[in-house]
């Protein structure tokens, strides 16, 4: 080898590494696709001495190249098909020698270098001839090549790198949401005022995705209610609330469909409906408008946003029960109050009444009860006995009862005839009370010197009269329930002597209809049988009695006021 051709073929070796390694500092310094492709042409370009180069950048949806970048003046189109079938076995093809490739020749361009990521075909580096028409050489060919492979390494790397900062940027948003979501974990748990849970919710729409347009919806008492709404002219109508409540997806992006369908939702500019599924309760809807920014929402959007409406949802659904146990204690307290004052309302003891035995209870259920009974001794030794039950249970049926124990007491001390009293006491019933109220009512004037009970029964169970081996008399006579209809005939009375061992009992249908587990009826025939199996007991023994036989059958607590007088005459 001369010394000339040394020296030329020692400078050609020096340029290739002078070449590959510039090429390799700048593309391991680089993550930026576009500036590795662009000191790609510009290598090629310099280096070669080539007058014009370009990218041809593969777009997997059109299958097609788009020009990406290019250098020196160009013919070429924006997009132009390139098969990829000529370059299967090479990295490199002359234009001019393939007829598929020829009218890239047509354009200047002399030689395409396959740009390839992991086998992945990502585009050619297009280059046109160099200056002074020289023909690019092998070796010029094999520096191309090594320069397109260390550019799709590169460009491997820069897709990494993205990879991972985009990662990272999801896993930074995704630490900002939790962190988010944990804060207004603390906010919700922390308040019970509805009105701040609202506020925290529509600021968190509004500060952390910008939707200014919203509304939740809720099923409240088995009706729907916008809990909170923004931005919107007017109210959802409850229709249109149950249309929302009905849907069956948790996400719902609104399209012309939909818009067609539900029209109001375009009229309040509705963009997403979610629902939320809370734990053993009813679903709730939210309603959202379009992002202030343009931005679409996301499925990472969907979750943070289901996860705040979860937590504003139970926030909300828990004042709710606030509220509810407030005013359930409440009632329970007037309730409690209600039954103490009803309780002061009957006798707080027996009368002693000569030639008498008595025993006498009221055992009321969980509610208050329309069970009344008295009993009053007059002057004379003489007793007023009474049993009342009225319809229905609660506050009402206790204020009936008042009623009736006052206007029997208002009556008790004036020499007016049963008959007559009873009349009077049904027209103040019926005149002061509504027409699904009335009372069934039975009272007795026992005479213990004649040792007689004059007696009117308005529609009550039939008092029971035992004696020893007789048949039971059951006292009825009288006329319709107080409250009723107006006094139109008079009631009727009856009188009944008594005699020493007589068991006189005056119940309530608390005892009669109380029922068991399968439905059964205590019935009249058990509680007169259970009062002829005591009947040579006391009034007090007896009343045990039939208390124990009730309780035994049905359990407790009672389903209704469970109320009994026994009397003996002595």
């Amino acid at each position: 080898m001369t010394l000339s051709k040394e020296i030329h073929s020692n400078q050609k070796y020096r340029f290739e590494l002078e070449t590959l390694l510039d090429t390799s500092r700048l593309l391991i310094e680089s993550h930026d696709v576009d500036f590795i492709l662009n000191n790609l042409l510009l290598i090629s370009m310099g280096k070669l001495l080539i007058n014009r180069a370009a990218v041809l950048w593969y777009n997997p949806r059109d299958r097609n190249h788009i020009v990406k970048t290019k250098k020196g003046r160009h013919t070429l189109p924006d997009s132009v098909s390139v098969p990829k079938e000529p370059f299967r076995e090479k990295n490199s093809l002359f234009c001019r020698d393939h007829s598929s490739l020829s009218f890239l020749a047509d354009h200047g361009i002399e030689l395409l270098v396959t740009i390839k990521n992991n086998e992945r075909h990502l585009g050619f580096l297009a280059l046109g001839s160099k200056i002074g028409n020289q023909p690019v050489s092998s070796q010029e060919v094999r520096i191309l090549e090594s320069l397109v492979f260390m550019s799709g390494v590169a460009i491997a790397n820069s897709e990494l790198v993205e990879e991972l900062r985009s990662t990272n940027r999801k896993l930074d948003y995704k630490v900002q949401e939790l962190f988010t979501l944990f804060d207004l974990s603390k906010a919700f748990n922390a308040s019970v005022d509805r009105e701040e849970i609202k506020r925290i919710f529509k600021f968190t729409l509004l500060g952390q995705l910008f939707i200014r347009r919203f509304f939740l919806i809720i099923r409240r008492n088995d009706h729907p209610i916008t809990v909170t709404r923004n931005g919107l002219d007017k109210p959802l109508t409850e229709p249109q609330m149950e249309e929302l409540l009905s849907m069956d997806e948790s996400i719902v992006r609104v399209d012309d469909e939909l818009l067609r369908q539900y029209p109001y939702l375009g009229e309040h500019q509705i963009h997403l409906i979610l629902k939320l599924h809370n734990e053993g309760g009813e679903p709730a809807i939210i309603g959202l408008g379009r992002r202030a920014n343009g931005l679409d929402f996301e499925q990472t959007d969907f979750n943070f946003l289901i996860s705040v409406g979860n937590l504003a949802l139970m926030s909300i659904q828990k004042t709710y029960l606030l509220e509810d146990q407030i005013e359930k204690e409440r009632m329970e307290e007037e309730l409690h109050i209600a039954r103490s004052i009803q309780q002061k309302l009957l006798p707080d003891k027996t009368p002693e009444i000569p030639n008498l035995q008595i025993a006498a209870i009221n055992i009321p259920s969980y509610q208050i009860g329309g069970d009344y009974y008295d009993l009053i001794r007059d002057d004379h030794g003489n007793l007023t006995m009474a049993i009342a039950d009225v319809t229905g249970k609660g506050v009402p049926a206790s204020l009936l009862m008042a009623n009736l124990q006052s206007i029997l007491h208002i009556l008790q001390p004036f020499d007016i005839g049963m008959v007559e009293a009873t009349g009077q006491i049904n027209a103040l019933i019926y005149q002061n009370t509504p027409i699904d109220k009335f009372i069934s009512f039975f009272w007795g004037r026992f005479d213990h010197e004649k040792r007689t009970l004059r007696y009117v029964n308005a529609g009550h169970n039939p008092p029971v009269l035992l004696r020893k081996d007789h048949d039971p008399i059951l006292l009825s006579e009288g006329g319709v329930l107080l409250g009723a209809m107006p006094t139109m005939t008079p009631y009727e009375e009856a009188e009944i002597p008594l005699e020493t061992g007589d068991l006189l009992s005056l119940y309530t249908d608390g005892i009669t209809e109380a029922m068991n587990d399968g439905n059964e009826e205590f019935g009249e025939s058990r509680l007169m049988e259970c009062l002829k199996n005591n009947l040579d007991k006391d009034p007090h023994a007896i009343l045990e009695a039939v208390i124990s036989e009730v309780r035994s059958f049905s359990g407790e607590p009672f389903a209704d006021d469970f109320t009994l007088i026994v009397c003996k005459v002595t």
